[in-house]
């Protein structure tokens, strides 16, 4: 069987931020937030990004749709290289992949109409006139759930479950190919959750769109994703389908996120405890990075990092104890 093509490919993605000492001093040292980060999304997957805070899953979803310039590394949409391009083929290309992010309130202008935050995008990029794009404002709200009366009230006006569905309906208003949803459901109601995954699954559906799902919920990503990645530390440490990633995990430390889920996976050994907390982006450890917390380590993972390799059909991890 010939393998989707890819949509969305990240190709040694890496990124350090300054740590400067006063508001005009030089760099005292850098926090790698991303740190070689490779992988492709076929178009019409979920590609689930998980990790804990800190770990870099944001600032990647951020370089690919580029609110975010890498240090290094490419992101190919289509084969075309994003990063190289400027001006008004930049803003043209935008239109075929958007955001949602992780506070409605946030990031809704508190000052403007509802149905001029949803019809702001075809303005911007000058489609249709005024009532055509309120008509379109209208009908992206209706299908997300909101009714007409929405259109002119404003974002405080709503709960935090109606919020995300008018960021939604803003991210499809051009009709993108591609979303990064930067944990849309964290912020909201375990039963508000499954209703907005439950809608991003049909709005799938219907329009053919690929998605880069961020979360911290293992549970929401097993439900929404093709395959998983899972960061540490600016690093992907193992990637896979999300049947084979949730039944047989390869690294200790995607055991041990498996493990804190509250309804553990069934017959399945519980791994040892996860040590300590994320450790320092800025004084990274030498040798794998995940080893000051593993409760597997050996020497060799103090001495040496190791590199993401295959393990199975679409299976890869970065860790010397499960290499063949």
């Amino acid at each position: 069987m010939t393998e989707p093509a890819a949509l969305v490919e990240a190709r040694g993605l890496s990124l350090r931020f300054p740590v400067r000492r006063g508001l005009w001093g030089r760099a005292k040292a850098f926090v790698h937030a991303v740190d070689g980060v490779s992988f492709s999304i076929a178009r019409g997957e979920t590609l689930g990004l998980v990790g804990e805070t800190g770990s870099g899953k944001s600032t990647v979803g951020r370089i690919l749709v580029r609110l975010q310039e890498p240090d290094a590394g490419r992101v190919l949409f289509e084969g075309e290289d994003l990063l190289a391009l400027k001006g008004r083929a930049l803003r043209e290309k935008r239109r075929e992949f958007q955001i949602v992010f992780q506070d409605p309130m946030g990031s809704l202008n508190p000052r403007m109409r509802v149905g001029d935050i949803v019809a702001e995008p075809l303005l911007i990029h000058r489609l249709g006139d005024r009532r055509e794009r309120r008509a379109r404002a209208e009908s992206l709200l209706a299908r997300v759930g909101l009714d007409g009366s929405s259109l002119d009230k404003f974002p405080h006006e709503f709960s935090g479950g109606q919020r995300q569905r008018v960021g939604i309906a803003r991210a499809l208003a051009l009709d993108p190919k591609f979303i990064v949803l930067d944990e849309p459901v964290s912020a909201l109601d375990v039963s508000v959750q499954a209703q907005v995954v439950n809608l991003l699954q049909d709005l799938q559906e219907e329009r053919g769109l690929t998605y880069l799902f961020i979360a911290h919920g293992l549970q929401v990503v097993a439900h929404m994703s093709t395959r998983v990645a899972v960061m540490y530390l600016g690093r992907i440490l193992e990637i896979g389908l999300a049947e084979d990633l949730f039944r047989r995990p390869l690294h200790p430390y995607t055991r041990a996120l498996l493990a804190a889920v509250p309804e553990p996976a069934p017959n399945q050994a519980a791994p040892p405890p996860l040590l300590g907390e994320l450790g320092s982006a800025v004084d990274l450890p030498p040798g794998c990075r995940f080893a000051p917390r593993c409760p597997l380590v050996k020497e060799r993972c103090l001495q040496e990092d190791p590199v993401l390799r295959e393990l199975g059909t679409g299976h890869q991890a970065a860790c010397h104890l499960v290499e063949s």
